[in-house]
């Protein structure tokens, strides 16, 4: 339940997350698992699915306050899905005067099949620094947010295990590419020398060594 490599001394990507979190997050992460496998029956007539109503243009906003509506809610911050609307299935709905539905639009992957097996052939599972996870149980991750104007292309993706997407997406790591490699640098407080941190497990690298970590007290 806690992917980061049991060798590493990095403390600065050390999990956090308490037993009943990582408890909660592994029977997440196996239901989501199961469910991109394609394999499930239907149930009620459609598999698990996130309703979101918004509009064109709050989707394109990039300034955090574009507005959405789901079935259990009222007028919620369309920011709290930018996770769920990293990687999904989107089937667009078109509306004319008032609420008639013009077109249903087929769903699409943001994120194609041929992307995906670059991507797992690229990364070869969580491109976190020290995270173990396969790449099955990774999600392609826009490194430039999709409603920033960041592209849906190699160059601006790369795979994260849930736990790791969801740090990215809700702490101050930041990511980028260098010569195709994703690379990380940790919030200040954690790292104020704000190392460039890759992950050397899946390819067998060495693992780095951090010296100026050490000298402020990381072992």
């Amino acid at each position: 339940m806690d992917p980061i490599d049991p060798e590493s001394t990095d403390r600065v990507v050390a999990d956090d997350r308490s037993y009943p979190q990582k408890l909660l997050d592994g029977i997440i992460d196996c239901l989501q698992l199961a469910a991109r496998t394609g394999e499930l029956p239907l149930n009620g007539g459609l598999k698990a699915q996130l309703i979101i109503t918004t509009s064109q243009e709050d989707l394109e906003r990039r300034d955090g306050r574009g507005t959405a509506f789901t079935v259990h809610s009222g007028p919620v911050p369309l920011s709290l899905f930018d996770q769920s609307l990293c990687d999904p299935e989107i089937t667009r709905l078109t509306y004319g005067v008032g609420q008639e539905i013009l077109s249903v639009g087929r769903a699409e992957r943001l994120f194609t099949p041929p992307q995906r097996k670059i991507l797992l052939a690229r990364d070869l599972g969580c491109c976190f620094p020290d995270c173990t996870a396969l790449a099955v149980w990774c999600e392609a991750h826009h490194i430039i947010p999709w409603q920033e104007g960041g592209e849906t292309n190699i160059s601006n993706a790369a795979l994260l295990c849930s736990k790791h997407h969801s740090q990215i997406h809700h702490s101050d790591w930041s990511m980028e590419l260098i010569h195709g490699t994703p690379f990380f640098t940790a919030p200040y407080l954690l790292d104020p020398s704000e190392t460039l941190r890759r992950n050397t497990f899946h390819h067998g690298l060495p693992r780095p060594n951090y010296p100026e970590l050490r000298s402020q007290g990381w072992n």
